[in-house]
C-alpha cells in the first residue's frame, strides 16, 4: 500500500503533469517512481484533504485578553503582571503556546494583588478559539483585604525632638484599620529618609523596616524606624567669582554659620542670586567631604551676566496706538551691585524716557533705593501735558506687602479742555501692594492689590496743597476647570481747594481698556462750559467678567463696567458691556472686545485690544 508522501506526490503529478509516473520522495529519503490510477471519488477526497487540512492547522494571529473584578490600580498591576499580555499580538502563536500561557496567568495574579492589601483571591477563567483569535477572560475575586493591625513607628536618635521629623509619624498615610498598601509603604520609607537628608541628618538609616503579614487573620504589622543621628550644620558660605564684593554677596543668605542645615534654605540663596539679575551661572554645593565636626561648608560658583543688555519691542493698544520701546541695562557698574535701567518707549499717545540708578540695601531682592529722572508726553482726545521729573524711593517689605516710600520732584506744563497751566510740585508719598497668584501669566486663583497716598503743600516747593489716595483691586476666580470670573477695582479721591491747579497727571479720568470699555481713553469725567472732559476730583470704576474656556487655549469673555470720574458723588455713572475673546499665549493673555457705551445715545461701540499677563 502506498505510503501518505506518495499518495500527495502522486496527486500533485496527476494535477500538473497528467501522467500516471512521478519521481516521490519516501521515508528514509530514497525517490521511488509509483504508477497511481485515481477515480474521480479518490481526486476529489484528496483534493479536499490537501486544501482543508491547512487551514485547519492554521496558527491564531492573535490574542484578546479581558479581566474583570478589578479595577484602576489594582487592573493595571493585573495586566502588567501577566506573561499572556506579552504575547497577545504575535502571529506565531500556537496552541500548546497559548494553553500554557493561560494557565500562567493564575500563579501570575495572585502576587499582582498583594501590594494592595489582597492576599487571599479567588480567580475564575475561560479560554476559547474562535477563528483565527484566542479569547480569554479571566475574572478576580480579590476577596477580603488585609488591614492594618498594628504600627510601630519610631524616630530616634538627635531627631526625635524635630517637629518635622515627628510630624511624619503623626501623618503616616497608613493608620490601624487601613488596607495595607505596600506602595504607600515604600513611598513612605523614603520620604522619611529624604526629609532626613533635607534637614541635616546626613548619617539617618532606617534601622528597621518590614511588613508582616498573617494572610489567615487579614492582618498586617507595618515596623519602621529611623534612626536619624546627629544633625549637622552649616559652615561657612564661600564665594568663588571675581566681580561683586562678598560682602554683597553675603547679603543674598538667609542663614548663618552655625545654623541648623535646611536643604530649602540653599534653595533659596540660589533662586536669590538667580532673580537678582547679576548671573548667568549658579551652583550652590554643600561640601560634606569638607565638613569640620558637624558643620558643612557651602560652596557657591558664580558666572556674572554680560554687563550691558540692550531690548527692542513693538507693540499696539487701542488705548496708546502702536508703540513701540527701546532699553539699556548695566547689570554690573560696580563691585556692590548697582544697577543702572534706561527706558524708551514711544506710542502715539503716551511717550516717556526713564533713567533709574539702582542701589540694593540689605536684602538685595526686595530692599533697594532707586534715584530716578524722567520725561513723560501725554496726548488724548481731552488732555496734554509735558512732565519732567527727579526722585527717590526706597522699596522693602512689611509682612507680606511690597511698601514703597518715595518723594518726587516734578515740573508739568499742560492743558485741559479751556485750562492751560505749569505746575510744580514736590511729591512725598508711600504706596503698598500685595500679590498673590497661581501664575502670574494666567491665574486661575490670585489677586492684586494697590494702595497709594501723596500728596503736596505750597509751604515745600510746590505752587498748590492736596492730598490724594487712591485704591486698585483685581480678583480672579476659577470655576472649576471650564472658567474663571473676574472682578475689578479702581477708586481714588483728592482732598484740593483749588482744583485748577491740579495738572493733568493728577486728576482722574475714566475710560479705556483697563477702564470702562466701550469708551476712548480718559474720556470721562466732568466737563467745562464747553463741555471738553476736565478730569475730576474722585473716581470709582469696576468691572465684572465671566470667562469661559474654549479648546486650544482660546476663552470667550462677557463684562460688564460701570463708572466714572467726578467731582460730586451725585453725577452720573457710564455703563459698558460687551463680550470678548481671549488667547493664552506665551507671553502672556491676548484681548480683543467688542463693547458697547450703553450710556451714550445709540449705545455705539468700541473694539479694545489689550497683551499682557492677568497680574
Amino acid at each position: 500500500m502506498p505510503s501518505g508522501e506518495a499518495i500527495a506526490c502522486a496527486l500533485v503529478h496527476n494535477l500538473f503533469h497528467h501522467t500516471p509516473w512521478f519521481p516521490c520522495v519516501v521515508a528514509g529519503g530514497l525517490i521511488t517512481f509509483m504508477p497511481i490510477r485515481l477515480s474521480v471519488i479518490t481526486w476529489v477526497l484528496l483534493s479536499w484533504a490537501l486544501f482543508a487540512l491547512p487551514a485547519a492547522a492554521a496558527a491564531p494571529n492573535g490574542i484578546e485578553v479581558s479581566i474583570a473584578g478589578v479595577e484602576g490600580a489594582l487592573l493595571e498591576n493585573v495586566r502588567a503582571s501577566l506573561s499572556i499580555e506579552k504575547y497577545k499580538d504575535r502571529t506565531n502563536l500556537t496552541d500548546p503556546l497559548v494553553k500554557r500561557l493561560y494557565e500562567r496567568a493564575f500563579e501570575e495574579i495572585g502576587p499582582s494583588l498583594q501590594p494592595f492589601g489582597y492576599y487571599a483571591p479567588r480567580l475564575e477563567g475561560e479560554l476559547r478559539r474562535e477563528g483565527d483569535l484566542w479569547r480569554v477572560r479571566y475574572t478576580v475575586f480579590p476577596g477580603e483585604p488585609v488591614r492594618v493591625r498594628d504600627l510601630k513607628l519610631r524616630i530616634l536618635g538627635a531627631g526625635s525632638d524635630d517637629k518635622a521629623l515627628r510630624d511624619l509619624i503623626a501623618a503616616y498615610p497608613l493608620q490601624n484599620g487601613s488596607i495595607l498598601d505596600h506602595g504607600v509603604y515604600e513611598k513612605e520609607k523614603r520620604r522619611w529618609q529624604r526629609l532626613a537628608l533635607n534637614r541635616g541628618y546626613f548619617d539617618a538609616e532606617l534601622t528597621e523596616h518590614r511588613i508582616e503579614v498573617t494572610p489567615e487573620k487579614h492582618a498586617a504589622v507595618v515596623t519602621l524606624h529611623l534612626e536619624t543621628g546627629p544633625r549637622y550644620r552649616f559652615g561657612e558660605v564661600r564665594f568663588q567669582q571675581k566681580k561683586f564684593s562678598a560682602e554683597f554677596l553675603s547679603r543674598f543668605v538667609t542663614f548663618k554659620r552655625g545654623d541648623p542645615y535646611l536643604q530649602s534654605s540653599l534653595f533659596q540663596l540660589q533662586n536669590a542670586l538667580r532673580d537678582g539679575n547679576y548671573f548667568s551661572e549658579i551652583e550652590v554645593r554643600p561640601r560634606r567631604d569638607l565638613a569640620e565636626g558637624l558643620e558643612i561648608p557651602v560652596e557657591v560658583k558664580l558666572v556674572p551676566l554680560k554687563r550691558q543688555q540692550y531690548t527692542a519691542g513693538i507693540g499696539y493698544g487701542t488705548d496708546t496706538g502702536l508703540r513701540g520701546s527701546l532699553g539699556w541695562d548695566s547689570r554690573r557698574i560696580n563691585r556692590w551691585g548697582h544697577q543702572m535701567r534706561t527706558e524708551l518707549r514711544l506710542s502715539e499717545v503716551r511717550s516717556n524716557f526713564t533713567t533709574r540708578y539702582i542701589v540694593p540695601l540689605k536684602n538685595p531682592l526686595v530692599e533697594q533705593r532707586n534715584y530716578t529722572a524722567g520725561w513723560l508726553r501725554e496726548e488724548t482726545d481731552t488732555s496734554e501735558s509735558d512732565t519732567f521729573s527727579l526722585g527717590v524711593s526706597d522699596h522693602h517689605l512689611r509682612g507680606k506687602w511690597k511698601e514703597t516710600v518715595f518723594v518726587k520732584y516734578q515740573r508739568e506744563d499742560f492743558s485741559v479742555g479751556d485750562e492751560k497751566g505749569e505746575s510744580n510740585l514736590l511729591l512725598p508719598g508711600m504706596s503698598w501692594t500685595r500679590i498673590k497668584a497661581d501664575d502670574r501669566i494666567y491665574a486661575t486663583r490670585g489677586y492684586r492689590v494697590l494702595l497709594e497716598v501723596k500728596g503736596a503743600h505750597d509751604a515745600f516747593l510746590s505752587d498748590t496743597s492736596f492730598l490724594q489716595c487712591r485704591l486698585s483691586f483685581k480678583y480672579i476666580y476659577g470655576v472649576r476647570d471650564f472658567g474663571r470670573i473676574l472682578l475689578r477695582g479702581d477708586g481714588g479721591t483728592s482732598l484740593v481747594s483749588e482744583f485748577s491747579e491740579i495738572p493733568a497727571s493728577l486728576r482722574f479720568f475714566a475710560g479705556g481698556d483697563q477702564s470702562i470699555r466701550g469708551y476712548a481713553y480718559r474720556s470721562l469725567g466732568p466737563t467745562d462750559s464747553s463741555g471738553e472732559v476736565v478730569g475730576g476730583k474722585h473716581l470709582l470704576v469696576g468691572s465684572v467678567e465671566y470667562e469661559h474656556k474654549l479648546p486650544r487655549n482660546f476663552s470667550a469673555a462677557l463684562f460688564y463696567d460701570v463708572g466714572n470720574a467726578f467731582d460730586s458723588p451725585s453725577e452720573s455713572y457710564n455703563e459698558g458691556v460687551g463680550g470678548g475673546l481671549r488667547w493664552r499665549s506665551p507671553v502672556g493673555l491676548i484681548r480683543l472686545d467688542l463693547a458697547s457705551a450703553v450710556s451714550e445715545r445709540g449705545n455705539p461701540w468700541r473694539l479694545h485690544f489689550t497683551l499682557g499677563p492677568d497680574l
